[in-house]
């Protein structure tokens, strides 16, 4: 990576939410081609800010590999909405982790916009004969999966209870998962619509809640914030924020990046030389100033 990408790749992971806002908008080669230079874990901060359908068309277009690079580097549950809406997901399907693609082609199944098709189904579980010390054995060698809150299943998957990790943190290594879990007050169907969940009363005792199928089956685990962020991906955004920092990200990226101009909205591009054409003129100003000075007698 070249010096100009090193301080590209420096503004991204600093600004990902502008870069998100102004990238969006600019889809041109210049970026496909940066994006395949950059980092997948930088690259995927950004996009995981982005429209879901601008990423998408991105994703689309750059080549299979650094494609699914990105797409790897991407949280479970916005790179299972992404690859819904993805022309090529089944190419970049075939390089990611078997269990990755299990998850996914069950979330697959769900109405888009639903919480069966944002939900994450490798959240860390635990099932009811567990001891505490298992679970954060487990929880050490999966740390992406682990939530705030535990769901507990029996052996069929039936959802048994949940427990905070707070509290099997703070429980004796032998203690019974069973004598720690609570009685489940709220679960979602995956066909409730994100618009609906949101509103559920489960979250007034949960930051995290399950997901069941008709019979009690835990499917997975969706959470508020969640909900709120992929709720809301294609709804409007603040165009104060996007104006002051997008200028920002704009002049930046332009003066390191080379070739890609992007410009804020009303801000006519600006052409070399006018600089001097506009120190000429302050100049002349100054000369017509000393020369006015002089005429009235005023020395400097």
């Amino acid at each position: 990576m070249n010096s100009k990408n090193d301080l590209v790749q420096f503004f991204l992971e600093a600004h990902p939410t502008e870069a998100a806002r102004v990238l969006e908008r600019q889809r041109g080669s210049a970026v496909l081609r940066l994006f395949e230079e950059l980092k997948p874990e930088t690259v995927a901060s950004v996009v995981e800010r982005m429209n879901d359908h601008a990423a998408a068309d991105l994703m689309d277009r750059l080549e299979t590999g650094p494609a699914t690079g990105i797409m790897a580097s991407l949280p479970f549950r916005a790179m299972a909405i992404l690859l819904r809406r993805m022309q090529s997901k089944e190419a970049v399907l075939v390089g990611l982790p078997d269990e990755v693609v299990s998850g996914f082609r069950l979330v697959d199944r769900f109405p888009d916009r639903s919480v069966g098709a944002c939900m994450d189904p490798r959240a860390l579980t635990a099932t009811d004969d567990m001891k505490s010390g298992d679970v954060l054995g487990d929880a050490r060698r999966y740390p992406d999966r682990a939530r705030d809150v535990l769901f507990v299943v029996d052996r069929d998957g039936v959802l048994k209870g949940h427990s905070p990790m707070r509290r099997i943190l703070g429980a004796p290594a032998d203690a019974s998962v069973r004598d720690i879990m609570e009685p489940v007050r709220h679960m979602f169907s995956p066909y409730v619509t994100l618009r609906d969940a949101v509103d559920a009363p489960g979250w007034r005792y949960s930051s995290e809640l399950p997901v069941a199928d008709g019979e009690g089956v835990l499917l997975g685990t969706i959470g508020f914030v969640d909900i709120q962020r992929h709720g809301s991906r294609d709804s409007e955004y603040d165009h104060a924020s996007e104006k002051a920092l997008g200028e920002l990200f704009r002049l930046g990226f332009a003066a390191f990046a080379g070739g890609l101009h992007l410009e804020a909205d009303g801000d006519p591009e600006r052409k070399g030389g006018q600089a001097e054409g506009n120190e000429d003129k302050g100049n002349e100003d100054e000369g017509n100033e000393d020369e006015g000075n002089a005429k009235r007698g005023i020395r400097p």
